[in-house]
């Protein structure tokens, strides 16, 4: 794929002026990006590398917790991260983010308003939305053979020993509460003790709690699992037979970011990164392989009708607006974190 000339000839300037600040070295710049797994077209990578001359430096992490002791130790020199909408609020807290130059960013027109303007980053200084997705169950249609609507099959105790669930104590609560018909973000203690009951029950039933639920559903050990969506939706793309169900009850929404950290050693060819990623063509290529919705509108009509169609990356309106974002629940973390030590206690 050829990048627009315009994108082309701005990631030559950002090159370009580098070189003249250096006293025109031809030290080769690099990039230094810090993804979530899985999370991007590979090809791009290079084609950005062909249309700049900088070398990428790609590393990945497997969750907030990863990316924010990154964070804490310095960032190791990263140009672009991208963290969660549960990751962004701790990193603007902390003054980590450096704010955005949109004068780099032209392709920024791209981006849906609906999806812009989170309530951790209201006018979006700090942040670019990447991709949004839900809080999903995964079933390997080989072995789960009836009408899946949402949480309860993960519930079930005709599929113990292969039950998987997400490793992360916020979002197993989230769905105990949704499969109970309770608040997703409630913090009252009765709520809280309904949630924590359920998951114990389930604990004989489940296999695994762990990141890893895609590789699981792969390799057949787990039947159902609680994961995101757009994994639950590769692991069926890689030849798994795996659906992916949004629960038609409402399920909890996310939204991922590109941002740049403070003292980034490339900011110039950090917004270049982001601008180039915010190119249609390329938005659209990189849904079409990671499988999660892109919050870039003019992407949407270079996307295959089979990514537009799917209702578990486009969910339904009446689905949509049974979802909802997770709050920070500020000091009531702790009683999450209570309950996720006893699920997980020995």
């Amino acid at each position: 794929m050829k990048m627009t000339l315009r994108i082309a000839l701005g990631a030559a300037l950002v090159l370009g002026s580098a070189v003249l600040a250096g006293g025109c070295s031809s030290k080769t710049k690099q990039l230094n990006v810090f993804n979530w797994s899985d999370y991007i077209d590979e090809d791009l990578i290079k084609e950005f590398e062909e249309q700049t001359g900088a070398k990428v430096q790609y590393d990945t992490f497997g969750s907030d917790e990863d990316l924010e002791q990154k964070m804490k130790t310095g960032g190791t020199g990263y140009d672009v991260i991208f963290p969660s909408d549960r990751g962004l609020p701790g990193l603007l807290e902390e003054g980590r983010l450096l704010e955005l130059d949109r004068d780099q960013l032209p392709n920024w027109k791209n981006l849906d308003p609906k999806i812009l303007g989170t309530r951790h980053d209201p006018k979006n200084r700090y942040s670019v939305p990447y991709f949004w997705g839900t809080l999903a169950v995964g079933v390997r249609t080989d072995h789960v053979k009836e009408p899946v609507k949402g949480f309860e099959v993960l519930f079930d105790e005709r599929y113990k020993g292969h039950i998987v669930m997400l490793d992360d104590g916020e979002h197993a609560v989230a769905a105990a509460l949704l499969h109970l018909g309770l608040p997703m973000n409630s913090t009252k203690d009765e709520d809280l003790t309904r949630a924590r009951d359920l998951l114990l029950k389930q604990k004989p039933l489940v296999n695994a709690y762990t990141e890893n639920f895609k590789a699981k559903l792969k390799s057949g050990e787990a039947w159902v699992a609680l994961g995101w969506s757009g994994d639950l939706l590769q692991a069926g793309r890689e030849g798994a037979p795996v659906r992916c169900i949004v629960p038609e009850s409402g399920t909890l929404i996310w939204v991922d970011s590109m941002a740049i950290p403070k003292g980034a050693p490339e900011p110039a060819l950090a917004h270049a990164f982001i601008n180039f990623m915010l190119d249609p063509k390329v938005a659209a290529r990189n849904a079409k392989k990671v499988r999660y919705a892109s919050p870039n509108k003019a992407a949407r009509a270079l996307m295959d009708r089979s990514l537009l169609d799917d209702p578990a990356i486009f969910p339904p309106r009446t689905v949509i607006d049974k979802c909802q974002w997770l709050d920070d629940r500020g000091q009531d973390i702790k009683k999450i974190e209570k309950i996720w030590e006893a699920v997980k206690e020995k």
